[in-house]
């Protein structure tokens, strides 16, 4: 139950930041979940609408404006390449287990995010405490990250201290599992949590439109 009730604080605080989030900057928020057999990521990315020119040169490499199964298979295989996962030190291989990307006018409104979802088979661990890293390469230069580990309520999982450097890029911790964890549920799969996080995303997507209609309104009006 505690676990439901911050869910909530998690979705205000997101959507804030997606706030704050500026038009010249490419947001990419990571959830990160643990089972004893797997590590599960979801990535999501928002291009800001003066980045997006950026973004999609690195995307539609044939430039004719939209997004092909190819070309959008080919980025995601990107991003799968330039994030990192290690596991007690040692790299954990990830592979893509879905994506989602959206037309890319609702990308030039601001509105547009691509949804991947990746996943490290892990060796089931049944006792003692494990290390987990995280890190995001992917396109440093224009992007502003945002990264978190959340445990579905009843999983039996016990995450120790995270700790993130500064841009957030790099999340650490250490976990561990209690005697009732499930040890082959996929954290993709907790349907209670997921309509927790759709509603972390509905927030952090209300927030961009208003400040996007805000930036809007501001260009609109007159000088004094």
């Amino acid at each position: 139950m505690r676990r439901l009730a911050a869910i909530p604080l998690l979705a205000l605080s997101l959507a804030a930041n997606a706030a704050a989030h500026r038009l010249n900057e490419y947001l990419q928020a990571t959830l990160i979940g643990v089972t004893r057999g797997s590590a599960d990521l979801e990535i999501q990315l928002t291009p800001g609408v003066a980045v997006l020119p950026f973004v999609m040169a690195e995307i539609d490499r044939d430039r004719d404006g939209s997004i092909s199964v190819e070309e959008a298979r080919d980025y995601a295989a990107r991003v799968a390449r330039e994030v990192e996962l290690r596991v007690d030190g040692r790299p954990a291989s990830l592979s893509l287990v879905e994506s989602t990307f959206p037309d890319p006018e609702e990308m030039r409104q601001g509105l547009g995010t691509i949804r991947l979802k990746l996943r490290a088979s892990l060796v089931e661990v049944y006792s003692g405490v494990h290390e987990l890293r995280f890190i995001n390469r992917h396109l440093p230069r224009v992007s502003v990250y945002l990264v978190n580990c959340l445990a579905a309520p009843g999983d039996g999982l016990r995450v120790g201290r995270q700790q993130r450097d500064e841009a957030q890029r790099s999340i650490s911790f250490g976990y561990s599992f209690g005697k009732n964890a499930d040890p082959t549920s996929a954290w993709f799969t907790r349907e209670p949590f997921w309509l927790a996080i759709i509603a972390t995303v509905l927030l952090a997507r209300i927030a961009m439109l208003i400040l996007f209609r805000e930036i809007k309104v501001g260009q609109a009006l007159p000088p004094v």
